[in-house]
């Protein structure tokens, strides 16, 4: 006999748009940088701080859109092994 419990629901849709939400932030990190950029003289560091902000973020969008994109693949190869079970 099957079980019908289901297991709770990720959060998968939330997961992935904050994955493209971090451009925004990542683009406001930019944006900074253009600022210090146009100022005389150039604060390096500052400059050095925007710039790891941005690394950092790009990290964290890159690791999640793996995982999402991993869980999902994982989904459809499940899904696709009982279609074909049945």
């Amino acid at each position: 006999m099957k079980s019908t419990k289901r297991s709770p629901a990720l959060p998968i849709g939330r997961t992935a748009r904050l994955a493209f939400e971090i451009n925004d932030t990542r683009a406001a990190c930019c944006k900074a940088a253009q600022v210090l950029l146009s100022h005389s003289p150039v604060d390096d560091a500052e400059l050095e701080e925007c710039a790891l902000l941005e690394e950092a973020l790009n990290r964290a969008q890159h690791i999640l859109k793996n995982s999402v994109r991993s869980i999902m693949l994982c989904r459809l190869d499940r899904r696709s092994r009982r279609k074909k079970a049945r």
